[in-house]
C-alpha cells in the first residue's frame, strides 16, 4: 500500500479554507483516504493539501478536472494547483510544463 500515485497535492488554497471543504470537492472523483492541510509559502500568503485517494484513477480525475481551473473562493485571484505528490527519490522526475513530449 505504497506509493504516491493516489496522492495529490493541492496549491494555491485560501487561508481560510476547511478540510471538510476539501474532502467534499475532491471527494466527487473517487473516495478520499485522507485530508492534510497545510502552511503554503510565504507562509501567511496561502495554504495547500495533500490529498489521497484510495484510487489512482481518483486522483488523476480529479487533476484533470481542477488543476488550474477550480476556485475554493469566488474572489479567489488564482485557480488551485492541482498534481501529483512527488515521490521521495522516485525515477519519474516530474518536470513543469505541458505536452510531455518522449515516449518510445
Amino acid at each position: 500500500r505504497e506509493g504516491d500515485e493516489s496522492k495529490v497535492f493541492v496549491g494555491q488554497l485560501p487561508m481560510d479554507i476547511r478540510e471538510d471543504e476539501v474532502r467534499t470537492i475532491f471527494g466527487t472523483y473517487g473516495q478520499v483516504t485522507d485530508v492534510k492541510i497545510i502552511d503554503g509559502k510565504p507562509v501567511g500568503s496561502q495554504k495547500c493539501a495533500f490529498v489521497g485517494y484510495e484510487a489512482e484513477e481518483g486522483a488523476r480525475v480529479a487533476i484533470q478536472v481542477l488543476h488550474d481551473v477550480y476556485r475554493f473562493r469566488t474572489d479567489s485571484s488564482k485557480p488551485i494547483r492541482v498534481e501529483f505528490c512527488k515521490g521521495k527519490g522516485g525515477s519519474r522526475d516530474a518536470g513543469g510544463g505541458g505536452g510531455g513530449g518522449g515516449g518510445g
